[in-house]
Parts: C-alpha cells; structure tokens; sequence
C-alpha cells in the first residue's frame, strides 16, 4: 500500500515511510513465516475455496471461520477492541486460528494507493483504533499453538515480539530520550546511541538495494524526527482510550480525493480481463451439477 497525498500536509509526510515499513517491510518479514498478521482490507485477496483430493475444501467462507466472523458478542471490552476496531486484522485473526497450516503471504507486486488522513486529529483517531486493535489481535494469536515453527523460530514467537514491542513503544522513547541527555551530560552511552543509529543506517542501505529508491532515504528521515509522534503519542493516547470504540473521521476524504491518483492507465488495462461477478453468480457457474 502507498500513500497517493504524501504531499498535502506534514502530516501526510510522516506517514509515507510509516506506510513502507507496516505495509512492505514487517509484512514481507511475516510472509516468511507463512503467516501476515493483517491483511489490510485496502488490498487483499483471499481464496474461497480449494482444491483438495478432488473436492473443494471451504476457506473463507469455512463455518468456523463465518460464525466467529459474524458473532456480535462484545460484552468484554476485549471482545470489543476485537470487533469494532479492525475488521480486516480481525478477520486475519479468524483465519490463522482457522487454518494454522495455510500461508498468508505477502505479494509485493500488488500495488494500492490509498488516501491517508491530513489533520492530525483524523489522524490520531485512525492510530488509535488500528493500535487498540493490534494489541487485542495479537493476544488473540500468541495463544494459537499450531503456527509453523518451534521455539524461537516459530510464528508464535514473532507474534509475542511484536506484541511486547508494541506495549513497550513509550518507554523506547524515553529511553532514547535519556540517551541522548545523559549523553549531553558527558557520561559514557557513546555505544546504545551508535546502536540505534547503526539500525537506521542499515535499514536505510536495505531499502536503496532492494528498492533501488533513492527517494525513500528522504522520507525516513522525516519518519525519525516525527518519532516521538509515533512511538509516544499514538500509543499513549490509544492505550489510554482503550474503551472508545468511535471510528473518528479518518475516512471523512475519501470523497473530495480525485479517483484517477489512485489508478494508472496501465493498472486499469491490467483490471480490465479480472471478471466481475455477484457472490451467488460465481457460484451457480462453478457449483458442481448434480450427477
């Protein structure tokens, strides 16, 4: 997914390389493991059906995976941030609890364009949803058993690091923060810092080599100086709105947007051949007939 207004305010600067590294980087590294942990409902396909044996299997449409789908139970505020915040990672949740066997993958060819919000209020409203509901998914997928790996090199294992590295966000701040002062003060953290800066410079030399973009190097560097944004602010606050379910406006442009920068011409000739059918149609024209 990118950003199609990355240049209409700084607020939609700071997001173009949040974007890259949720949608690109930490979704190619969990496709590794066969298992994406959030498949964005702004792009994604999903398989039905499969084949298996001769007889098609139920995937997306699978009884379990329906019926925890559609429940309206949220009598927990748990069940809540599950259900109301986040349908597509919710329904990813569903699906690896489903079939723990069964890859979701990442496909970087697939290409969206997607409006981001451009008010930091709209924006804070988004994160706060999308973080709530992070947290509440992952607690649901560290306690799934059957995901591929053992130990340390299992999807479990990644699910329960990227829930504590999520909890911990704010006091990463305040603890690069500290560096920094304690720095000024003339005490010895020479070593942490070029850490952490050795860690920017290598995702900075990864993303030139695999991209063979010279552009994203500018749009990191506004990323780092909108980090306390990031790793402060949005989870703070969302932590601390654990029980708003609103949704806020962060889809409040999605009809002042001129459609055309989100389609080029050779993706609409690319469209054109993908047939487009109602659910029931689909399956009058491929439902076995009756022997």
């Amino acid at each position: 997914t990118r950003v199609a207004n990355k240049r209409d305010s700084w607020v939609t600067r700071i997001q173009v390389y949040e974007y890259y590294i949720s949608h690109h980087l930490s979704k190619a590294f969990e496709s590794l493991w066969g298992g994406v942990t959030c498949l964005p409902g702004c792009c994604s396909m999903f398989r039905v059906y499969a084949r298996k044996h001769g007889a098609r299997v139920p995937l997306l449409v699978a009884p379990d995976v329906m019926r925890a789908y559609s429940t309206r139970e949220t009598h927990t505020l748990h069940a809540k941030n599950l259900l109301e915040l986040g349908e597509d990672r919710f329904l990813t949740t569903v699906l690896l609890r489903a079939f723990p066997a069964r890859k979701l993958i990442y496909v970087p060819r697939a290409v969206c364009r997607t409006t981001v919000p451009r008010e930091f209020a709209a924006l804070v409203a988004q994160r706060r949803r999308w973080i709530n509901s992070t947290i509440h998914n992952l607690l649901e997928l560290v306690l799934v058993r059957d995901l591929c790996g053992t130990f340390c090199c299992s999807m479990q294992f990644l699910v329960l690091m990227d829930l504590l590295g999520n909890a911990v966000l704010p006091a990463s701040v305040v603890f690069c923060y500290y560096l920094v002062a304690a720095a000024c003060m003339g005490q010895a953290v020479g070593v942490p810092l070029v850490l952490m800066a050795l860690a920017f410079v290598l995702q900075g030399a990864m993303i030139v080599v695999t991209t063979q973009r010279i552009g994203y190097i500018y749009w990191m560097f506004i990323y780092i100086l909108a980090l306390p944004v990031w790793n402060f602010v949005m989870p703070v606050y969302a932590f601390w709105r654990f029980d708003d379910f609103s949704w806020g406006r962060s889809s409040a442009y999605a009809n002042d947007t001129d459609t055309q920068a989100f389609i080029t011409a050779d993706e609409r000739l690319a469209l054109e051949p993908i047939p487009l059918k109602r659910w029931k149609d689909w399956m009058r024209d491929n439902t076995d007939s009756p022997k």
